[in-house]
């Protein structure tokens, strides 16, 4: 069922917006599963699947966060994908605040683009990979798109995983995005370092200052160009 216009469609559930603001916020409703590919004759068991659920992570973080995890990448032989990804809360009016109650569009297409991805160029992503977002991301032009990892000894105890091996995906602002290429394990340690988690945090928080600036930003832009031409050279694409 498609409830939001700008969403994909629901396959378990609710029928209204209104159900589904509740079964995505009650914290002992099921996740709430929504459908990336359009259900064909006899290939529905390779459609890509994302379970969508907001969390309250009181645990260690303390943080509010949509999680979105994958159902289906393994049919393309990519790793399933974790993110979340704190709530947004807006200032409707001048003593007050309005949280957001849909899970932002902008993931669920960039998972479809993965997938995708994987499915026609068989580019995949592994461990301490990243994705760029071109243009206007999450609301802003600043986001550069993900670095994924694996989980080491973070805390997932209120987390739904899929089934191992998965990654994780980190939001990045445009600055890291060269750090990414070249150095992903240092700019993991940095953002560890920022949110005070080690040795990386699981959540992405949006419109955050980059842990990277401009003090040495051209070395850096230059080695992650000479790590494209390697690739180019190599035939290995940007996605490993």
């Amino acid at each position: 069922i498609k409830l939001v216009p700008s969403l994909p469609p629901v396959v378990n559930g609710p029928e209204s917006i209104e159900q589904l603001q509740c079964a995505l916020a009650d914290p002992v409703a099921p996740s709430v599963v929504f459908a990336m590919q359009p259900s064909q004759p006899g290939v529905d068991r390779h459609l890509l699947l994302v379970r969508v659920k907001l969390l309250q992570l009181d645990c260690c973080v303390r943080r509010k966060c949509w999680s979105f995890t994958t159902c289906g990448m393994r049919w393309v032989a990519q790793d399933e994908i974790v993110i979340l990804l704190e709530q947004q809360s807006d200032a409707s009016t001048e003593n007050s605040v309005m949280d957001e109650l849909l899970p932002p569009e902008d993931i669920f297409y960039h998972l479809l683009s993965i997938y995708e991805e994987a499915m026609n160029k068989h580019h995949v992503i592994i461990n301490l990979g990243h994705t760029v977002a071109p243009g206007t991301f999450l609301g802003s032009t600043e986001h550069g798109g993900f670095l994924f990892f694996r989980t080491t000894f973070q805390c997932v105890q209120q987390l739904p995983l899929p089934p191992p091996p998965y990654l994780v995906g980190v939001l990045l602002q445009r600055w890291e995005i060269p750090w990414a290429k070249v150095f992903p394990l240092r700019l993991l340690l940095r953002l560890g370092a920022e949110f005070r988690y080690y040795p990386c945090p699981l959540f992405s928080v949006r419109k955050r200052k980059s842990v990277f600036g401009e003090v040495g930003h051209t070395i850096v832009n230059l080695l992650a160009a000479m790590w494209k031409n390697n690739q180019r050279t190599t035939g290995r694409d940007g996605y490993a």
